[in-house]
């Protein structure tokens, strides 16, 4: 009886539920189509050649060479060559005056770093498991002797990688938190191009 009792309470919940979501949908639905009927039609699409009429003001006409116009947007009149760092003023900059490119070289750094040292820790341990397959299949004692040392200091070096490693990770971790703080985009601090 108790799970009948049960099954029916949870039906009569959800049928309940269900009617009002139905009717708090029917007056969205109706308020949307109110404020569409208020909205006016006098909206102005503004065309580039619209903004070239007004840009007059400025000093910019319609008569000036394709040239001369890329030479404000950070291309160099000249040659179409994109314009160095010192001449384009126009570059955003953080809350501390840093540029784009700064962050992104920095990133781009710091993550070179990362991989240099992730790339050098699977070059020891290929080392290492290859200087113990020497070591098993050697029949002198002298000579275990000596791919025994070169084990120890392949292990040493492998230590020594998983600390710069670590810090390097860390490095770049709090690189990503005074980016943040400072007001780097997220695209400057992920390294997706522009």
């Amino acid at each position: 009886m108790k799970p009948l009792l049960i099954a029916l309470t949870f039906a009569f919940t959800m049928a309940v539920a269900a009617e009002v979501t139905a009717q708090s949908l029917a007056d969205l639905a109706k308020q949307e189509k109110e404020r569409r009927a208020n909205v006016t039609t006098d909206t102005k699409v503004i065309t580039n050649n619209d903004r070239a009429k007004g840009a007059g003001d400025t000093g910019t006409t319609e008569a000036e060479p394709p040239a001369a116009k890329q030479s404000d947007k950070g291309v160099d009149a000249a040659g179409g060559k994109p314009k160095s760092d010192k001449q384009a003023d126009d570059e955003p900059k953080d809350l501390f005056g840093r540029t784009e490119s700064f962050w992104r070289q920095t990133f781009s750094d710091a993550r070179k770093r990362v991989k240099d040292l992730e790339d050098e820790s699977r070059a020891l341990q290929l080392k290492i498991n290859d200087l113990q397959n020497k070591f098993y299949s050697e029949s002198s004692g002298y000579k275990q002797q000596e791919i025994q040392r070169e084990i120890q200091k392949g292990f040493y070096e492998q230590d020594l990688n998983k600390q710069n490693l670590t810090k390097a990770r860390v490095e770049l971790q709090q690189l990503e938190v005074e980016a943040r703080k400072s007001g780097a985009l997220p695209g400057w601090i992920d390294g997706r191009t522009p």
